[in-house]
């Protein structure tokens, strides 16, 4: 595996990391592989670590080509400013596919919280739509969202019938992001006919990342299946994109 990181733009300190994986030889089944872009979240005033690598290590096991996007945050948080982030990313590995062994007609998103609701906007009104998103304990309606973005867009009402296929993962109890975005988001899918499969635990922080005790100390204090999200999520990823 080999690493890039590239600088999109130095102003707003905007940078994608790349973990590329090797096709051929040993690996000659595979041709090309499908990719994720990942969106840590951080309310639109940073990007969480916690949701950065651990969630590429994910991906990775599973096969994909990760590449992870610290789009603007802080002073340059204003939208669109995370959305041109976004689209350049997906533009450039597009690009970059051959290069990079990326099947370009399977390109993911992820994203956590903030970044969630930045993956949300990717799903619904981005001009660079991936086939597939997965969204995190996120940000969607519109009440949540004027609390970390001014202007930025309301996703629950972004929705149509060109929505990619979603996958969402939230925790009942969570008192940072409330619930009630996830359970709008699945009206909302559900409304317009789009696909979308969604797990909601009974315990478990905000910003649980992959729900094991490596990346979050309460752990061991959360539902017991948090940690399956990655498994299933990988797994339906899988099945949507062939």
């Amino acid at each position: 595996m080999k690493t890039e990181n590239l600088v999109l733009n130095e102003e707003r300190n905007v940078t994608l990391t790349a973990y590329l994986q090797p096709v051929g030889g040993i690996f000659s089944h595979i041709e090309k592989r499908p990719a994720i872009i990942i969106l840590p979240g951080g309310a639109y005033e940073f990007c969480s670590d916690n949701e950065a690598d651990p969630i590429a290590l994910v991906y990775l096991r599973a096969g994909f080509q990760a590449f992870i996007l610290r789009y603007s945050v802080a002073e340059h948080k204003a939208w669109c400013n995370p959305l041109d982030d976004y689209e350049q990313a997906y533009r450039l590995i597009c690009e970059k596919s051959d290069e990079w062994n990326v099947d370009a007609e399977k390109i993911a998103v992820i994203g956590f919280s903030a970044g969630g609701h930045l993956a949300g906007c990717a799903a619904t009104i981005s001009e660079c739509k991936p086939k597939a998103a997965i969204l995190g304990y996120p940000v969607l309606n519109r009440a949540t969202t004027n609390f970390y973005s001014d202007y930025a867009p309301d996703v629950v009402n972004s929705v149509d019938d060109n929505t990619c296929p979603c996958f969402i993962f939230a925790s009942r109890n969570d008192n940072t992001v409330p619930i009630e975005n996830t359970v709008e988001m699945l009206g909302a899918l559900n409304k317009y006919g789009v696909s979308y499969e969604c797990h909601i635990y009974s315990d478990a922080p905000h910003g649980f990342s992959v729900g094991d005790e490596t990346v979050n100390a309460k752990a061991l204090d959360m539902c017991s299946r948090v940690p399956n999200w990655t498994k299933d999520s990988t797994q339906w990823l899988k099945e949507t994109l062939k």
